[in-house]
């Protein structure tokens, strides 16, 4: 670094209490809601922050959340006033590491580090925790592990479930039986009438603690499925997490036509509801409630990993091409980094309709959706007629050079990267100037 720093972290007020009256005020400006985020002021040889400014002063945003939240502990932790000041943290910052790191160090603070060691030892990258023997535990308050489950529940909320599962294993290991009542009941935060719906046709159940929504089909008719997808839009339309799990049972075990999807049951639900025209509508809006993008449906396999909505576009887009531009809107949300499946989507939905001025939009925007759009045969077969020439070529003028590459890759794979003469060559006469075109950067 080049210069001293001008922004207050936490260490200052460890050393110099004067301090703290400055720390005091900005918590008082959370607490009556006048405070507001900044980011601290450019200084040669420092990064700029996220920070609260008070009294003149800047001090980093995640560090008055550890100061507030280390004076709560001392004065007597309260299970109220820090869920209170986390939530008004979140609505000032977001699930952002000025609050998520916070969090999770005072679960490392206060129920890890004093009644667990790493059984791999402390220079092992893999950790291990496990519970200290003969650490007296049981007058650990109450208000400690609700806070720790408050915290956990926030982290399956923004689709980070593992970090959520670690800190459930330390509250149950210390003897708590808060992480079981959650996993039966949820946090009791959302109406009952909206997480839990049963009648002679169907129950539905949905558990925002863990992110888990259980439909059961009792009665298999299109009123059973218009009900379904109603409570599936009203509880996306509350806080429920956006990356979630469905387990779905029904005697019914129907499936899209594309080759390779997981057959899940959040797979079979959209294939099974496909069968009636008349709710078409409503699958269409859980497609556009649910779909978002870094969140994923919770319970598949990592390499079928997919965003919530997947299998209702992937429903609808098969069914008619009136449904391109749900699909386009679709894959313009995909992780291009980590999701894959809507790969099997594009094979399918070329397969069917061939290449038109609505499906080319589709396939374009697939093939930007991820890493690799895999070579297939069916789109070399689909594009050599004069129409679709000319549709891809008229592609070109409207797509970035990314998209484009990876479009004639996935048509024509080894054939365009290293000798695409082959394919002109190959063409009747009157394709072999579109070729030309095409093939012509």
């Amino acid at each position: 670094m080049t210069s001293k720093r001008n922004y207050l972290i936490f260490e200052d007020v460890q050393k110099d209490t004067s301090l703290r009256p400055v720390f005091d005020a900005c918590v008082n400006m959370i607490l009556d809601s006048s405070a507001r985020i900044t980011k601290t002021e450019a200084e040669k040889g420092y990064p700029q922050h996220v920070c609260f400014h008070t009294e003149g002063l800047e001090i980093l945003a995640g560090d008055v959340f550890i100061y507030y939240l280390f004076k709560l502990g001392v004065s007597g932790f309260d299970y109220e006033k820090a869920r209170d000041f986390s939530e008004r943290m979140l609505k000032l910052a977001g699930f952002s590491f000025e609050v998520c790191y916070p969090l999770e160090q005072w679960v490392n603070r206060c129920l890890r580090d004093p009644y667990f060691y790493n059984k791999n030892g402390k220079d092992s990258f893999y950790k291990e925790w496990v519970l200290k023997q003969g650490e007296a535990h049981d007058f650990i308050k109450d208000d400690y592990f609700k806070f720790a489950c408050y915290i956990a529940i926030c982290y399956i909320r923004h689709g980070e479930s593992y970090t959520a599962k670690k800190i459930f294993s330390y509250v149950a290991a210390l003897g708590s039986n808060l992480p079981d009542l959650l996993k039966k009941n949820g946090s009791g935060d959302l109406p009952k009438e909206i997480v839990d719906y049963v009648d002679n046709s169907v129950s539905c159940k949905a558990n925002d603690a863990f992110a888990v929504i259980r439909i059961a089909v009792k009665i298999e008719n299109e009123e059973t499925y218009g009900k379904i997808l109603d409570f599936l839009c009203c509880l996306l339309e509350t806080d429920f997490p956006r990356s979630y799990s469905i387990n779905f049972r029904s005697q019914d075990k129907n499936f899209l036509p594309i080759k390779g999807l997981p057959k899940k049951g959040v797979h079979r639900l959209f294939a099974n509801a496909m069968r009636y025209p008349k709710i078409h509508g409503k699958i269409e809006r859980y497609a556009r409630l649910s779909m978002k993008e870094f969140e994923w449906y919770e319970n598949l396999k990592p390499e079928d990993c997919a965003m919530p909505g997947t299998f209702a576009v992937f429903a609808l887009g098969m069914h008619s091409a009136e449904h391109a531009t749900l699909a386009v809107d679709y894959l313009n949300l995909c992780d291009n980094e980590h999701s894959s499946i809507q790969g099997k989507f594009i094979a399918a939905y070329i397969a069917k309709f061939g290449f038109s001025e609505s499906s080319i939009r589709v396939f374009f925007a697939g093939a930007a959706s991820m890493q690799e759009l895999p070579p297939n045969r069916i789109y070399r077969e689909a594009i050599a007629n004069e129409n679709a020439l000319f549709l891809l070529l008229n592609a070109k003028r409207e797509t970035n050079k990314y998209a484009w590459h990876a479009a004639l890759y996935a048509i024509w794979g080894e054939d365009f990267v290293y000798d695409n003469t082959k394919i002109q060559k190959a063409a009747p006469p009157k394709l072999q100037v579109l070729y030309e075109q095409i093939f012509n950067n």
